[in-house]
């Protein structure tokens, strides 16, 4: 391989790659939070601010739904998880 070409081949992955962003830090009070509560009510509050929106990024509101969000895919189940 040509070094032109290989220098190439780097250029176009450097631009490709994704960045993941900043890691999430979960606060010990938050952890449960929602943990009394059923999927189909976790679903009505998620339901009822998504009417609401469309809520910007960094927003309260948008925090809240991707809580929710996860919250419910946790109580869908992750499936078998070692």
């Amino acid at each position: 391989m040509s070094s032109e070409l290989l220098r190439r081949y780097i250029d176009i992955i450097s631009q490709t790659n994704e960045a993941w962003g900043e890691p999430t830090i979960v606060s010990p009070s938050e952890r449960g939070k929602y943990e009394g509560k059923t999927k189909e009510e976790l679903l009505h509050q998620y339901n009822a601010l998504k009417k609401t929106g469309p809520h910007k990024q960094g927003s309260v509101e948008y925090g809240k739904m991707r809580e929710l969000a996860f919250a419910i895919r946790a109580k869908s189940g992750w499936g078998p998880v070692e």
